[in-house]
């Protein structure tokens, strides 16, 4: 067996900036909702996105070790937290999906573990089923019988939640084991998913897209059409087959003209045909070359400065992305976990975005410097 994926995030209709976090990756599937004011939650929700991956690319066994790597991302958090800074109580929650390979004693498994609202849910055969619990005012409502899953939907402090990363030295993950089968969709999600589309839609739009990223594409886009009121961000993981091959199609050759006139017409259109595309070509991929922005350390070794590039992370033909800010900090001074995520050159569709997201990360190296003193 395998997983194939798709992920999709989006700001919403109403808010400046996305503070969701995610990691779609063959080992390991996070979805985080930041929290806290000032782009803190943005901080927190990567932090513990980061966390994530750098415990998967270490290897999970079982799901104590996924607990462990929770709670390590915890740490990570709250300790960044802790100064006197704006981002003093930030916190996120955390959902996730990890595969475990398949033992001598044990067959292949996934892992969910879950802190705060965010959620995973499970379609199997004919029923969807929520598989993580909410931790939320709102829930302990509705477990107690004192408010019906009509009401949970729109009572007014369905947003508050009772865990999250970061806020206290320790944190309480949930976690289930469950068999990898055939056939199985995992859905991992923000609040601002089921916010705004109910369980019964989530599930027609699940069973009428088989595709995993056009699912998770139309699942975010109805959340907006909704109404978008809070980031929406979704991460579908499909258990397929591992020898199931895409079937090939087969193609009739086309009969060759009869006339050798024919032909020198066909490759002088051809050419001109080619020429034009690649005149246009040039102009356009020039265009992507230096559209968007993505953030990066600006040189090698620890004292590589983090900051803004305009264009593609990656240099195409002569186009070379620039440095439209240099932050001043230094990789040294970021968490290393952290430091990894900002290896990948995150992007951003707006230099806005990508400045919030290095002011954040300064402002907290600032908030340590002055601690320390």
């Amino acid at each position: 067996m395998k997983l194939v994926w798709g992920a999709a995030s989006h700001v919403g209709m109403l808010r400046q900036q996305n503070e969701d976090a995610y990691v779609a990756e063959e080992r390991v599937f996070v979805v985080a909702d930041g929290m806290g004011g000032h782009n803190a939650g943005e901080v927190a929700s990567a932090l513990a996105v980061a966390g994530m991956r750098s415990a998967a690319a270490r290897g999970f066994v079982s799901a104590e070790s996924v607990v462990t790597a929770v709670n390590d991302a915890n740490r990570t958090i709250h300790e960044a937290s802790g100064g006197p800074s704006e981002q003093r109580g930030m916190g996120t929650t955390l959902t996730a999906l990890i595969p475990l390979a398949a033992t001598e004693s044990e067959p292949q498994r996934l892992v969910v573990a879950n802190v705060g609202d965010s959620r995973a849910y499970l379609l199997r055969g004919s029923e969807l089923k929520q598989v993580s619990a909410d931790h939320s005012y709102v829930q302990e409502l509705l477990t107690e019988g004192l408010i019906t899953a009509d009401e949970a939907r729109v009572h007014p402090r369905r947003n508050i939640v009772t865990r999250a990363l970061g806020i206290e030295g320790d944190v309480n993950a949930d976690s289930w084991t469950l068999p990898m089968v055939i056939g199985d969709r995992y859905i991992l999600c923000s609040d601002g998913l089921v916010d705004e589309v109910d369980d019964n839609h989530i599930e027609l739009i699940l069973r009428s897209c088989p595709d995993p990223q056009q699912a998770a594409d139309q699942l975010v886009k109805t959340a907006n059409t909704n109404g978008g009121r809070d980031n929406t961000t979704v991460v579908i993981v499909d258990v397929v087959d591992e020898s199931a091959v895409p079937a090939v199609v087969a193609t009739t050759p086309s009969t060759p003209s009869s006339t050798s006139t024919a032909k020198r017409t066909r490759i002088v259109v051809a050419a001109a045909v080619v020429l034009t595309l690649v005149i246009g070509s040039v102009s356009a991929i020039g265009w992507y070359a230096r559209g968007g922005y993505y953030v990066g350390f600006d040189g090698r070794g620890d004292t590589a400065h983090l900051a803004v590039f305009k264009g593609r992370p990656r240099s195409i033909l002569w186009f070379r992305p620039t440095v439209e800010i240099d932050s001043g900090v230094e990789r040294k001074q970021v968490f290393p976990a952290l430091a990894d995520d900002i290896d990948d050159k995150p992007t951003y569709t707006s230099f806005a975005r990508a400045e919030a997201y290095v002011n954040s990360i300064r402002d907290v190296v600032a908030a340590q410097s002055e601690g320390g003193d």
